[in-house]
């Protein structure tokens, strides 16, 4: 049963039902959103709407799914008042070049996904006045077809819309997410947190694809904690240069955080296991790109960025023949 609806029901078009995508729909649909989960793997899609969402671990909860489409092209049917991009990185240019075509009402489209400014690719495309962003703060891998296991969730989550026109949506999706437990707040700058969610995957997430550990297996190991202390050094003074000030615990607080994530195998590992791109060069990849504007070294950043290249091409091959 829905908490709310009625004729200012937000209508919420989310592309990507992975882990993120559809712990996002459960509870936005528990919330009293309209919601349009929409994904390229049919089968997915018709398990949802059939056996519903389940989540699990951290986050318990089943709800309903009532609609779905297998592609872009097809939310363009509904009257959305936002669309969420949670596919991975590599896929955002595509998906928002199709959101970019759609005849009918032109939706809000928010950026659910790691890495950093990928929201000004989604700015370069509808416009800065519909573009906002998000950083997720929970975690999880898809169990089966429907159902997620969410390992954490470390509240709050953050949105922030890029210019005030998108202030209302912006009001409105915190609020409904906050009221169903999946607290979210908008923040003055949210720009701080991209950096923070930035750091906190680049300094583990690729070192776990590369040795093929878990992030508890890496930070109980001396030479792991001590890669990943280096990477979060590197990656706070390129932030700094960046305008993006942490306080002096920061670089603590990172190491302590990462500590925590318990046998979590980062979707980066499991991308390159199954022969996908990651999102490797919306992480190091930036860090180091943004490093060198500043004229600042990044050799563990750029170091880290080309191991995983060297795997991603690898695998690639491998999955191929």
């Amino acid at each position: 049963m829905t908490k709310n609806s009625g004729n200012n029901q937000l209508r919420v078009g989310i592309v990507g039902m992975g882990p993120i995508g559809s712990t996002l729909a459960a509870h936005l649909i528990e919330a009293g959103a309209f919601v349009v989960p929409c994904d390229i793997n049919r089968n997915r899609i018709d398990q949802m709407k059939k056996m519903g969402i389940r989540l699990e671990g951290k986050i318990q909860k089943e709800v309903d799914v009532t609609e779905g489409c297998y592609s872009v092209q097809e939310l363009g049917r509904y009257d959305l008042d936002l669309v969420a991009i949670s596919v991975k990185t590599s896929y955002l240019r595509d998906v928002t070049t199709q959101l970019s075509g759609m005849t009918s009402k032109k939706p809000f489209v928010m950026c659910v996904q790691n890495g950093l400014y990928n929201e000004l690719e989604i700015a370069e495309v509808v416009g800065e006045d519909r573009t906002l962003r998000m950083v997720v703060n929970y975690a999880g891998s898809m169990s089966n077809t429907n159902s997620v296991n969410v390992t954490f969730f470390n509240p709050p989550n953050y949105v922030a819309a890029l210019t005030p026109k998108g202030k209302a949506v912006e009001k409105q999706f915190a609020e409904l997410l906050t009221s169903d437990g999946l607290e979210t707040e908008i923040p003055d700058n949210i720009q701080h947190y991209v950096w923070e969610k930035a750091i906190l995957n680049a300094a583990l997430a690729p070192v776990c694809a590369i040795t093929r550990l878990t992030m508890k297996e890496v930070m109980d190991s001396p030479e792991g904690l001590e890669l990943a202390a280096a990477i979060i050094e590197e990656s706070v003074q390129v932030a700094k240069a960046e305008g993006i000030e942490f306080d002096e615990d920061f670089k603590r607080f990172c190491v302590n955080y990462l500590k925590g994530g318990g046998y979590h195998r980062p979707s980066m590992l499991v991308d390159l296991e199954k022969g996908l791109p990651t999102e490797i060069d919306y992480l190091n990849g930036r860090i180091a790109e943004y490093g060198q504007k500043h004229n600042l070294p990044t050799p563990v950043n750029q170091s880290i960025t080309t191991l995983i290249h060297l795997l991603e091409s690898s695998q690639q091959e491998r999955t191929t023949n």
